[in-house]
């Protein structure tokens, strides 16, 4: 009789999983121990976002990938009033999954259903919508042909995943937003284009179209304002891409510091304060004006403790010596 580790040897150990480990899921074999789900968490700033034309704040924050009947995949989804009866496709038996996190513009906590305007396109130049993935299949959005794949509950901000059919043997995907007319994506160009691509066991991001850089391009300008209720600070920041640096003066100690830090396209931005160059002392994570004129947010130690909002804004340079001005765009 062969022994545990001989039968692991000549059936291979993912074999072995299945034997083993698999139980039924939907009438389809899961495996507790399963390798093939791949995903990738991305870093700020985020390598895609957009607006919708109802001024919602979209970014692509995680991608993953795997068999449709695992459980890792379908707790991806969310719970829904389905019209229609789910279904597994058998030429699409994996799933790409695209995880973002959305934020009102208004700022305003709210309850409501909105279309992020996110299609995948196939070779053929159809395009397909986001879906919900049940342990019994793939089923569309309630509304369809509507595509409410946005959902506020009682807040401002929210993060979910937006799930495709896809064949395991597929690498590359593309996708494209559009703005959306009623409850379908309008006609005419799309507003960002952008790929995944599976390579080996990695998942990467290619290709957004346009390059999301720093809201604020080619920014070099000085700031004023305060930090907390009272204290004068004073900033000169440059921004190259999605790079800031620069340095910091606070009014009643007059040491300079140094700041370092990164932004994204939707004027988003984290910034260290640090003192000497190597040492962070505090942490700006913001947001710039329409116009990059002004700069608000909220100030922290690094380890988040001693939270005060803060408000700077643009001065220009008057004569040499003289003291600067508030923007007149500003007054």
């Amino acid at each position: 009789m062969l022994s545990m580790r001989n039968l692991f040897q000549q059936l291979g150990s993912e074999v072995l999983c299945a034997i083993l480990l698999c139980a039924p899921l939907a009438g389809r074999a899961w495996c507790a121990d399963e390798p093939r789900v791949l995903e990738k968490k991305l870093e700020f700033p985020w390598p895609v976002q957009w607006k919708t034309n109802g001024g919602i704040e979209i970014s692509l924050i995680a991608v993953a990938w795997g068999p449709a009947n695992s459980r890792d995949m379908v707790s991806r989804s969310r719970d829904d009033i389905h019209v229609r009866n789910p279904e597994f496709y058998p030429d699409r038996p994996y799933v790409l999954a695209l995880q973002f996190r959305a934020k009102l513009a208004s700022g305003v906590s709210t309850v409501m259903a909105a279309t992020s305007g996110l299609v995948r396109v196939n070779v053929d130049g159809d395009v397909e919508a986001p879906m919900e993935l049940t342990p019994s299949g793939f089923v569309p959005f309630s509304g369809s042909p509507g595509v409410f794949d946005l959902r506020f509950d009682r807040s401002d901000t929210t993060e979910y995943w937006d799930l495709f059919p896809v064949s395991p043997d597929q690498k590359e995907f593309l996708f494209q937003v559009f703005g959306a007319s009623g409850l379908r994506p309008s006609a005419g160009s799309p507003k960002l284009s952008f790929r995944v691509v599976r390579r080996n066991n990695e998942i990467v991001i290619i290709g957004a179209t346009p390059d999301p850089g720093i809201a604020c391009l080619n920014l070099k300008r000085d700031f004023a304002g305060t930090v907390g209720t009272n204290t004068r600070v004073k900033l000169q920041l440059t921004g190259i891409n999605t790079t800031l640096s620069g340095t910091e003066q606070y009014e009643r100690i007059g040491t300079i510091l140094w700041l370092k830090g990164t932004g994204d396209s939707l004027g988003n931005f984290v910034i260290e304060e640090r003192y000497p160059e190597d040492q962070v002392t505090g942490i700006f994570k913001g947001k710039f004006s329409d116009v990059c004129q002004a700069m608000t947010g909220y100030f922290s130690k690094p380890d988040g403790s001693r939270l005060q909002p803060f408000e700077f804004r643009a001065v220009r340079k008057t004569n040499p010596g003289g003291a600067g001005q508030s923007d007149p765009e500003q007054q």
